[in-house]
């Protein structure tokens, strides 16, 4: 997926949630189902999980697309997600940045202390983290979608296509007569 600074839309809670999903296929190479997400919603302790199946559903094909912050909470948690990035608005759809700004405490001090900072220090602070990640071996562009694990998008070994009308009759009339 293209880095989102360049894009000019904001993806839609379905396509976060497609993202996600895309992140979080097993090695095999399946995204979880609906019903994987909505068992994963289940808190510890608990027997029935926060959501169903067919409301995670209706959320992952955007047929509902305005749920509950109940609901936001649920499947982020379920995702290992940032709840932020499921929340409309192009400023939420970093989620390189919202993940690390989720996991690493010291990422929110460096904000708290960029507060009131002209925009020349805050570039010269970018400059500087850009010269550390070189030295770290680091890539100077990070993505603001990481990219899928390598292999995921491979192609996989599934169901078989089904045949049209045509093939299966063509198949039939060959089986008959022994061809």
């Amino acid at each position: 997926m293209a880095d989102l600074h360049k894009r000019s839309e904001q993806l839609s809670l379905r396509a976060k949630l497609l993202v996600l999903l895309r992140l979080r296929r097993d090695p095999d190479g399946f995204t979880p189902s609906a019903r994987d997400v909505s068992v994963a919603t289940t808190l510890e302790g608990q027997r029935k999980p926060r959501l169903s199946h067919a409301q995670v559903n209706s959320l992952m094909n955007g047929t509902s697309s305005n749920p509950t912050s109940s609901t936001v909470a649920a499947l982020a948690q379920a995702l290992d997600a940032p709840a932020a990035f499921l929340l409309p608005g192009a400023e939420w759809d970093d989620l390189a940045a919202l993940t690390v700004y989720r996991e690493r405490p010291e990422v929110r001090e460096v904000l708290r202390l960029m507060q009131g900072l002209e925009v020349q220090d805050i570039l010269e602070i970018c400059t500087m983290l850009r010269e550390k990640r070189r030295r770290a071996g680091l890539s100077d562009d990070v993505p603001a979608i990481p990219p899928p694990p390598p292999g995921v998008d491979q192609p996989r070994d599934g169901r078989p296509r089904r045949l049209s009308l045509e093939e299966a009759a063509e198949r039939a009339a060959d089986y008959l007569e022994g061809r």
